[in-house]
């Protein structure tokens, strides 16, 4: 019995050195991450990030539209655009804004797929500007029953 334990013990040893000495075969953390394409890199500028859309009663919808330009050199690009919450559509610009025009990011709103009170809802955007990844576009306002 006592050579039986000493053999799977011996093969656990064996296990971890070979696992420890041979790194997974995958793809790296860089290949995860490529390096962002810095030649293609413009700006832009928000005309708000931030709107009030007030009160609504509950059931109704609402669409806020945040515009952008591009103050840049190069065509910009809105690359991803995500909601919050699936109460939240967005939609944007999905062509090449060239240097001087601008773009918009929407944001449709169902007051049926969220609840009574204070409403903040957020849109995160991506694009080809430096720290593109980092655009919060937030919208707010209040949800109130309707008056029976």
């Amino acid at each position: 019995m006592m050579k039986k334990e000493w053999v799977i013990v011996s093969f656990v040893l064996l296990f971890i050195t070979a696992c420890q000495n041979n790194p997974a075969v995958g793809p790296s953390v860089d290949d995860l991450h490529p390096v962002p394409d810095t030649a293609h890199f413009t700006t832009l500028q928000w005309a708000d990030t931030l709107i009030n859309f007030e009160t609504i009663q509950m059931g109704d919808s609402i669409q806020v539209k945040f515009l952008c330009y591009n103050t840049g050199k190069k065509p910009l690009f809105l690359s991803s655009v995500r909601a919050s919450c699936g109460c939240t559509i967005p939609s944007y610009t999905e062509s090449a804004i060239l240097p001087g025009d601008t773009g918009y990011v929407s944001a449709s709103f169902n007051s049926n797929r969220s609840h009574p009170g204070d409403v903040y809802k957020t849109v995160y955007v991506t694009s080809n500007t430096p720290g593109g990844d980092n655009y919060v576009l937030t919208f707010t306002g209040k949800i109130v029953q309707p008056i029976q």
